[in-house]
């Protein structure tokens, strides 16, 4: 009762990995140790996912009152207990039940762990080597087995009748067939923050003169359980104790090699507890705590505090800070080897592309709070010796939390050294290894959509939709241009042309869902075309020291959000009939059609959906001639993001209309114009009386006008 009322009032995000490397066999869960929650957590989500509540070694102090009472109904004892060990045995040589042992010996809230010829922790109560208990009984498990055995197979009664008393054991018959096993554990959290919190201000309340010790776990620990953070908890590989002892390696220990082989040759009632297992038990305990700590999950915190204590500089921009984290990222995830929290897993390419990034701004704040960081001009200076200033065991969670995040991942030399290798690259390889990533990227996702959504009636040739880069790094400003709705990078190739002509960098991505065929426009969202916008962004921010973004249609539409979202690091803006809102009545059905579409889905109906409807662009060779009614809907969605940020737009502006545009209603303009703060504003309109103003007969009209504005802007 107490634990199901607990999870309920838990708000972090706990996420079990690795169930299935749980075998039916007794198990000894090794779990690595940093609050105190997790020797009541822990026992109870292996009980969710293997039906058994498991016992768990814990401290006395846990067993007073109240709290003691659900400590014990979870199977917790007291280290203390006298013949603790034989009880620990004796479930495990039986598998009555399985077992849970931080080896570690103590929470380590420094997490720091050295990496010698053995293991090491640091903590005030124990320094040094990391006791070998749990590797210890682990061995012994199979030990007594064997001698158990020896002796009922040679008659000795008497000695089966002490084993039998010992381990709490009605005959041999309950001696488990399977051979134990240790199952590596590991917990990491995310984010680990201090500040005050509600758990702690109401203990606060019933509890005078709190000890300081009790008043920092509230704080971290309220923090991680009691708000949005998220908790992963992974079962690794199991490890066959006694197949670990056979193995190769470990033949030259003659002795127990030989107890495992040939059980007959164990000393006839010796006790296998006398036995010298130092060396071996140090060897098990060295190999399953290395599996414990690469098990953690990465995320944007240990990548971010591993990346200050790496560089070798006191000042970098924020930017290439950025940029050598996303790499360190992408090379983790080719390494494959590590686990990935979804802050990571799949990069927001707004780290890049000079956005906001929830992740990122969060331990960035935290930095800055901490004065590891000053940030200024968009520049970072670093405070290295901060970092790595030394704290009181108990208080450092709180008082330098950065150094905390950065202990876990240090520990982990295979991928520290991953980290560490970006974030001491030069600048230019740096960039040169973004712009390659990311334009490879665009050009794979685009064969990849096209060779998915293929169909031979309604596809154009590939050249038409696959992205598009003139004059790469070429100049010190680039361009970037983007195409429209149910388009593709050809429909602004001839604008493009014209200003690589003149010497700019030239970047035309291609929206997700576009260029392919219209079954594939129906399977994104305009976050999809925004998150293509933005690649194409960073591609030219590491190519060129200035960036101008444009875009005609729902491209424009798309500029102007992401002039709002990246404020003055654009050099410039340009429109051209950049819809706000839309002409056609047609398109205030959408909705209606689009709820009809989604009922039936429920309903499992198939008849009756209008998906698409059949259209006549001007452009047939380039755009579809089917519409998506989802992509119409996305696109509405779209504009309304647009419209609530225009008024964060400062940069130089240029806004191009079609009076007589068909599609897009010239209203969208004023609605720009109107919204905006940019002090250079310019408006053109022009009489073609059609929407796709950039090919065909006057093009070129409005091709001079953008490198007017251009050239204004730069000069």
């Amino acid at each position: 009762m107490f634990l199901r009322l607990l999870e309920r009032f838990i708000k972090a995000d706990i996420r079990i990995n690795g169930e299935k490397n749980i075998p039916n066999a007794p198990v000894l869960f090794v779990v690595n140790h940093f609050t105190r929650g997790e020797t009541i957590l822990l026992p109870y989500f292996i009980k969710k996912v293997t039906n058994s509540m498991p016992n768990s070694l814990a401290e006395p102090s846990l067993f007073k009152g109240k709290l003691g009472d659900y400590v014990r109904e979870l199977g917790a004892m007291s280290v203390d207990t006298p013949h603790r060990n034989d009880i620990i045995i004796g479930d495990l040589i039986t598998g009555r039940k399985n077992w849970v042992i931080f080896p570690e010996g103590a929470m380590i809230k420094t997490k720091k762990i050295v990496l010698a010829r053995n293991l090491k922790v640091y903590h005030p109560a124990r320094k040094g080597l990391i006791p070998t208990g749990s590797a210890f009984l682990s061995i012994l498990t199979e030990l007594y087995k064997k001698d158990i055995l020896n002796a009922y197979r040679k008659g000795d009664e008497q000695r089966v009748s002490e084993y039998l008393k010992r381990f709490s054991m009605k005959t041999v018959d309950d001696l488990s067939g399977t051979q134990t096993v240790i199952v590596p554990t590991n917990f990491t959290y995310f984010p680990v923050r201090p500040g005050k919190n509600m758990i702690q201000l109401f203990t606060a309340k019933l509890v005078k003169e709190m000890p300081e010790r009790m008043e920092e776990e509230l704080e971290i620990e309220g923090n991680l359980f009691f708000s949005d953070a998220s908790i992963h908890l992974t079962f690794g590989t199991p490890l066959n104790v006694a197949d670990f002892l056979d193995s190769h390696y470990y033949k030259k220990d003659k002795l127990l090699s030989s107890l495992f082989l040939y059980g007959k040759r164990l000393d006839y009632g010796h006790d296998p507890a006398s036995l010298n297992l130092t060396r071996v038990s140090r060897r098990l305990t060295n190999n399953f705590m290395k599996k414990i700590y690469s098990m953690v999950t990465v995320n944007m915190d240990h990548l971010f505090s591993i990346g200050l204590l790496s560089l070798n500089r006191a000042k970098i921009s924020n930017h290439l800070f950025k940029c050598r984290l996303f790499l360190a990222c992408e090379e983790i995830k080719k390494d494959g080897r590590f686990s990935l929290h979804p802050s990571i897993h799949n990069m927001p390419i707004e780290l890049l592309a000079d956005e906001k990034e929830s992740y990122y701004d969060n331990i960035e704040y935290l930095a800055v709070k901490e004065k590891i960081i000053e940030k200024k001009d968009d520049i970072y200076t670093f405070d290295k010796k901060r970092l790595k200033q030394s704290h009181e065991f108990h208080r450092i969670r709180i008082e330098n939390p950065i150094r905390v995040i950065a202990n876990e991942i240090e520990s982990v030399d295979d991928l520290y050294k991953i980290i560490k290798r970006e974030f001491r690259r030069s600048k230019k390889k740096i960039k040169s290894k973004i712009i390659d990533h990311l334009s490879r990227f665009d050009q794979e996702i685009f064969k990849d959509d096209y060779n998915r959504y293929y169909d031979g009636k309604l596809s154009k040739p590939k050249q038409i939709g696959a992205p598009f880069y003139l004059n790469p790094g070429m100049s010190k400003l680039g361009i970037l241009l983007c195409h429209g709705y149910m388009a593709a990078p050809e429909e602004i190739r001839l604008l493009g042309d014209y200003l690589a002509r003149f010497g700019y960098s030239i970047y035309g991505p291609r929206l997700r869902g576009h260029g392919t065929s219209p079954y594939n426009l129906a399977d994104v969202t305009w976050k999809d075309w925004y998150d293509s916008f933005n690649r194409g962004y960073a591609i030219l921010r590491n190519a060129c020291e200035h960036v101008i973004i444009g875009g005609f249609s729902t491209g424009g539409t798309l500029a102007l959000l992401a002039t709002a979202n990246k404020g003055d690091n654009i050099a410039g803006l340009f429109t051209v009939n950049a819809p706000l809102q839309l002409k056609s009545i047609k398109t205030k059905l959408i909705g209606p059609i689009h709820f009809w579409n989604e009922l039936l889905e429920r309903l499992s109906i198939e008849d009756g959906r209008m998906e698409y409807v059949d259209c006549e662009p001007e452009n047939p060779e380039i755009n579809y001639t089917k519409n998506s009614i989802k992509g119409v809907r996305e696109l509405g969605h779209l504009m309304d993001r647009c419209r609530d940020l225009l008024e964060y737009i400062t940069v130089p502006t240029l806004v191009i209309q079609e009076k007589n545009d068909p599609v897009v209603d010239p209203r969208s303009a004023s609605i720009i114009l109107d919204s905006i703060r940019s002090k250079e504003a310019e408006f053109y309109s022009f009489e073609f009386n059609r929407h796709g103003i950039l090919r065909r007969e006057g093009s070129e009209e409005v091709f001079i006008k953008i490198r007017e504005f251009i050239e204004r802007v730069i000069r």
